[in-house]
C-alpha cells in the first residue's frame, strides 16, 4: 500500500458560517471564511479572513483584481470564537503582524 505525501501538508476548511472579526479596540476587520488545519496534528493553525475594504489599506494588504483581499490570520491571535471572532490584539497590532508575511 502506498502511503501519500499529505500528512505534513495544510488542509484549508472552507464555507464555514461567516462570522465577524472584531479586534480588541472594537474594529470590524472582515468576515470568518475558512480555516487551515494542520493534518500531522490535526489542529487548526489559521483563520482566513475576508477583509473590509476599508482595513485593507490600513493593514497594508494587497488588494487582487477582482477579489476581495483575505489574509490567514494565525489562531495564537484568536481570544474567543462566539457570534463573533474577539481577537486579544487591536488594529495595529494586527498590521505589525500582517506585515510580517501572515497575508495571501
Amino acid at each position: 500500500m502506498q502511503e501519500t505525501s499529505t500528512q505534513n501538508r495544510p488542509l484549508e476548511l472552507g464555507d464555514l458560517e461567516d462570522r465577524d472579526i472584531i479586534t480588541t479596540d472594537g474594529r470590524v476587520i472582515g468576515k470568518l471564511t475558512g480555516a487551515w488545519i494542520d493534518t500531522s496534528s490535526w489542529t487548526v493553525s489559521s483563520l482566513v479572513v475576508e477583509l473590509n475594504k476599508d482595513v485593507v489599506d490600513e493593514l497594508n494588504v494587497k488588494k487582487p483584481i477582482l477579489k476581495h483581499a483575505r489574509i490567514n490570520l494565525p489562531t495564537t491571535y484568536v481570544k474567543r470564537v462566539a457570534d463573533v471572532v474577539q481577537l486579544n490584539v487591536d488594529i495595529s497590532g494586527l498590521s505589525a503582524s500582517v506585515s510580517t508575511g501572515t497575508s495571501q
